[in-house]
């Protein structure tokens, strides 16, 4: 179960700040939700993902 911060307080953070696991976390969930979500919704999850990748790119040598 995930007891990090929820998208209301992460919002006020830059996503660069924002934990992996908040990041995973939350890439799943709008996943699940994307059928319902508006432009903003679906904007917002592909910040998320593209911040994962950014990460995982900068973990390979």
């Amino acid at each position: 179960m995930y007891f990090g911060r929820d998208l209301e307080e992460l919002s006020t953070i830059p996503m660069k700040n924002w934990e992996i696991d908040e990041l995973s976390y939350h890439h799943y969930m709008l996943s699940q939700m994307s059928p319902l979500m508006n432009e903003q919704g679906v904007n917002l999850h592909h910040q998320v993902i593209d911040e994962i990748m950014k990460r995982s790119n900068q973990t390979r040598p």
